[in-house]
């Protein structure tokens, strides 16, 4: 019996991680600081991706919507800095 839905699913949790790490990084104005629209867009695309394989979350990346898959494309892009920004944000 798995302990875990992500337990035999590497690929399945690294992008659950992503998901918890742009919502951080929203959550600490790292992301989107300025564009509220995008900001909000970032942290849907993150719930979703954290919810991805379970009973009510997504299926595949592929049901995000454009604009959140833009929010995740452009946190994967910068996604050393954004970080970097929201750990100095807990300094």
């Amino acid at each position: 019996m798995k302990d875990s839905i992500y337990e035999n699913n590497e690929a399945v949790l690294k992008i659950v991680e992503i998901g918890r790490n742009m919502i951080t990084a929203c959550e600490r104005n790292a992301l989107y600081p300025k564009d509220d629209l995008m900001w909000n867009r970032a942290v849907v695309a993150g719930n979703k991706l954290t919810s991805l394989g379970t009973t009510y979350g997504i299926k595949s990346v592929k049901d995000l919507s454009k604009e959140e898959n833009k929010a995740v494309q452009e946190f994967l892009k910068h996604k050393e800095k954004i970080m970097k920004r929201t750990v100095d944000s807990d300094s």
